[in-house]
């Protein structure tokens, strides 16, 4: 039953938020629903945020649950370091997604970035960004990764961060690459954090730059041809993104081959710094 304390702070914290997001909607009914389901997320996250020191204390023994998720704030320099590695691998990744897609001539025109796009794909990274690596490579990682070992936990990890992104909205065809995507670019982010010792700012790094750029080019810096194959730039034409295409779920693919190399010269070593207060914690 080690894993119950998990579970039930995911039953709580969810219906928390949504249940006092609504007392907004009693003191202004025109909040839309989908404002409405941010303001829960909020919520939520902030909720959890509130829980997570007490959680550290209590359930891994440690006085210091931040850098037990990997938010190194002593080190400044490495932190700095590590986040720039990572924001300059993504911007690699998507140099080479676009070079192949303009290569095979399915891009018709390159745009000047808006200073209002730009401010937003800051506000992504520093908001949803940011917030999703602390919850699901920093706390759910560590969690995973203790309750079910090592390999096991890392693929559980990724697994529920895939499904944590479920969309209603595009038909299952184009839903099941989707879903696969986010799964192995969750497998990318915990191996990520693993190569670099427990470190989580070369995940933020990685992941806000690509979530960042990509807002970018969608938001006009890049006009993709309409003839362009929707199953290549992923997930369907009402919806582009790449980690749903061919050719973002190959790259990877390639990205967590040479992952897995790096991460075998590193020993089984896991980020997590915190004394579990179970018996079988150490993975």
């Amino acid at each position: 039953m080690q894993w119950l304390p998990t579970f039930t702070l995911f039953l709580f914290l969810y219906p928390a938020g949504w249940f006092i997001s609504h007392f907004f909607y009693l003191f202004n009914r025109r909040i839309s629903s989908n404002d409405l389901s941010i303001i829960g997320t909020i919520i939520t996250f902030s909720l959890f945020l509130f829980v997570l020191p007490s959680w550290g204390r209590i359930r891994w023994k440690t006085k210091n649950i931040w850098l037990s998720i990997g938010l190194d704030y002593k080190n400044k320099f490495r932190s700095i370091k590590i986040f720039l590695s990572g924001f300059i691998f993504s911007f690699f990744l998507l140099l080479i997604f676009c070079l192949l897609i303009y290569l095979l001539g399915w891009i018709d025109s390159f745009n000047y970035i808006t200073l209002g796009a730009l401010l937003n794909a800051i506000l992504l990274i520093i908001s949803i960004v940011f917030a999703e690596e602390i919850l699901f490579r920093g706390w759910l990682m560590e969690e995973m990764v203790l309750l079910f070992g090592l390999k096991r936990g890392l693929i559980l990890q990724s697994a529920i961060f895939s499904l944590a992104h479920y969309r209603s909205d595009i038909h299952l065809l184009a839903l099941i690459p989707f879903l696969i995507g986010l799964f192995l670019f969750g497998l990318v982010l915990t191996l990520r954090r693993t190569i670099d010792k427990g470190s989580l700012w070369g995940c933020i790094g990685l992941h806000g730059g690509l979530v960042g750029i990509w807002y970018l080019f969608d938001s006009g810096m890049v006009i993709f041809s309409i003839h362009t194959p929707y199953y290549l730039l992923g997930p369907s034409k009402n919806m582009m993104n790449p980690i749903g295409g061919v050719i973002g779920i190959t790259m990877l693919l390639i990205t967590i081959f040479f992952q897995r190399r790096l991460f075998a010269s590193t020993g089984r070593f896991l980020a997590s710094t915190v004394n579990a207060s179970f018996k079988d914690a150490t993975p």
